[in-house]
């Protein structure tokens, strides 16, 4: 206990000193303590000042303590109101933080829903897409249907314009094997089978590119060799004549190989005709067909070597007027004029008087029914052919003696004899 007293001692005049400091006005007391006490509480070391110096040291020691007291006591509150500002910071983060979680929940939900709400969306308009496509499927099968019907009707009803519209139509909406079904349209009946391919073959030529066109010809030169009554009919020559178009004389394939087989095939039935007497078909084709007939006018015109002295030589010469146009006429005058040259050497009169009596008709014929200078300088060519034979005998010597020229048949050179069942010279 004893040693407890100095301390208490100590704290009793700390807190006198206190008072003392803080009670300057008040009245004073004397108290006796000893030096080294004082000096003790400042825990300094001893000074030779005396009482009064450490007694003042001890004051100055203890306002300094106040002071420092006083400064950390407003340190402490001043880091209260920093604790409770963060404490206070800590729960609004906390309030904001669970709002943010809440909203980023709500909008999750949100999110969620829009999302599962399209996905069902979606699924719906693709069905629809689906079931779009197909109703649009048959629709353009319905379509197409329509506009096959209708170009096979305009094709039947000889309508190129017409036929050449739905045909565009049908082409731009890919319909597949249309020339196949225009060619089986053609001939699926008998009965209109003729007309129908005539109206085709006007068409094919208005057809958009070069191989629709061949391709088309391929498609019909089978069936019109199958057919036979058209693979003798004008219908052959004149897809023959305009299968030509692609055909380089010189180069030979296959698209070449089927325009010859029938081109040849249905020349040689008309020249057979022709021989015997018969030439209706060639006159007829001449008359409807006059572009086309100008293309074989002088190879129909022209008789093959070995039948010339073996036909009606007579009656041939007459064919040439049977045509509609002067220039018809005069070509076939003109190729049978070279003809007598190159094959009657010397007996050419008998020819050449036969010739000129056709020859004067021709005239005539022009003079009545066309205008005459339109011919006449081919006529006036003719003419001078007659020339060619005997200088001294022209077109009018053989013309004016045509009776006396042609009582007397030449012979006929070498063995040659005439075809049966053909007639006389």
């Amino acid at each position: 206990m004893g040693s407890n007293v100095p301390h208490l001692l100590v704290w009793s005049l700390v807190w006198i000193a206190l008072l003392a400091v803080g009670e300057a006005n008040s009245s004073p007391c004397t108290i006796e303590i000893a030096q080294g006490m004082l000096t003790g509480l400042m825990r300094t070391k001893q000074t030779d000042t005396g009482c009064e110096g450490a007694w003042n040291g001890l004051q100055a020691h203890l306002q300094q303590a106040q002071q420092n007291l006083t400064e950390c006591h407003q340190r402490a509150e001043s880091s209260d109101d920093v604790d409770t500002a963060q404490t206070s910071c800590k729960q609004s983060f906390s309030e904001l933080e669970k709002q943010m979680a809440q909203a980023r929940e709500k909008l999750n939900a949100d999110m969620k829903r829009k999302l599962q709400y399209e996905i069902i969306e979606t699924a719906k308009a693709k069905r629809e897409m689906v079931k779009l496509k197909s109703q649009l499927k048959t629709v353009q099968v319905e379509f197409k249907e329509f506009y096959q019907r209708l170009l096979l009707v305009y094709i039947d009803a000889a309508d190129t314009r017409g036929a050449l519209h739905y045909y565009h139509l049908l082409v731009s909406l890919n319909e597949t094997n249309l020339l196949k079904t225009v060619v089986k349209f053609v001939y699926i009946s008998p009965r209109h089978a003729n007309r129908r391919l005539e109206n085709l073959l006007a068409l094919v030529k208005h057809l958009p590119t070069a191989n629709e066109q061949m391709e088309l010809y391929r498609l019909v030169q089978p069936e019109i060799m199958k057919s036979t009554t058209q693979q003798l009919s004008y219908l052959a020559m004149i897809a023959s004549l305009d299968m030509g178009r692609f055909v380089k004389e010189k180069q030979e394939t296959d698209f070449k190989t089927m325009r010859d087989t029938m081109f040849k095939h249905i020349l040689a039935r008309w020249k057979f005709q022709m021989l015997s007497g018969n030439y209706q078909d060639v006159v007829a084709f001449a008359k409807k067909y006059p572009q086309y007939y100008k293309k074989i006018g002088a190879r129909i015109a022209t008789v093959q070597p070995q039948y010339w002295f073996k036909f009606s030589y007579s009656q041939f010469v007459t064919y040439p007027n049977l045509l509609p146009l002067p220039n018809q006429r005069l070509v076939a005058f003109e190729t049978i004029a070279r003809q007598v040259k190159e094959r009657n050497k010397t007996h050419f009169p008998y020819y050449l008087a036969k010739l000129a009596k056709q020859v004067d008709i021709c005239e005539k014929y022009i003079k009545q029914n066309y205008d005459e200078l339109d011919s006449k300088e081919e006529v006036v060519k003719l003419k001078m052919k007659f020339l060619e034979f005997d200088k001294k005998n022209g077109y009018e010597y053989y013309l004016k003696n045509t009776d006396s020229l042609t009582k007397k048949k030449p012979p006929i050179p070498g063995t040659a004899s005439k075809p049966r069942n053909r007639g006389g010279r």
